[in-house]
C-alpha cells in the first residue's frame, strides 16, 4: 500500500486517505461506518470494535450494569460521528462503494462489524 500522506493533493486521517477536489478546499469524502456501536436509552453511544465489545463496555458502566441489552439499538458510528442503524450503515457502505471485508460478503440489507474489518 502506498503512503499517500506526503503526496500533494491528498488528505489523510485515521479513516483513510482522500484526494482533494480540484479547488483544494476540502477532501472528497463519503460518509462511511467506522466502528460498531449501541445507542443507550439515555442517548449515550457505546462504541467498540465489535458489537460484543460494546456489550462488555456497557456492562461495566455503573448506570448500565444491571440492564438487559436485548432491546438496545445496535448500529455503527460513522466518519461524520453519527450513530446509524445496521440497515442505514449498509446503505452508506454501498453508496461509498465499499465492499464487505467478510470473505462471504454482505448478508442481506444489514451491516455487521465483520463487514468493516
Amino acid at each position: 500500500m502506498t503512503d499517500m500522506s506526503k503526496s500533494k493533493g491528498w488528505c489523510c486521517s485515521p479513516a483513510g486517505c482522500y484526494k482533494f477536489n480540484k479547488d483544494m478546499e476540502k477532501p472528497q469524502t463519503k460518509e462511511i461506518c467506522i466502528c460498531a456501536a449501541m445507542k443507550m436509552p439515555d442517548g449515550y453511544i457505546v462504541r467498540g470494535h465489535r458489537h460484543g465489545d460494546c456489550f462488555h463496555t456497557a456492562s461495566v458502566i455503573p448506570r448500565y450494569a444491571d440492564m438487559s441489552f436485548e432491546s438496545v439499538p445496535q448500529g455503527f458510528v460513522t466518519s461524520k460521528n453519527r450513530f446509524v442503524t445496521r440497515e442505514q450503515g449498509r446503505k452508506l457502505q454501498d453508496a461509498a462503494g465499499i465492499k464487505s471485508a467478510d470473505p462471504e460478503g454482505y448478508r442481506g440489507n444489514t451491516l455487521f462489524s465483520e463487514d468493516l474489518y
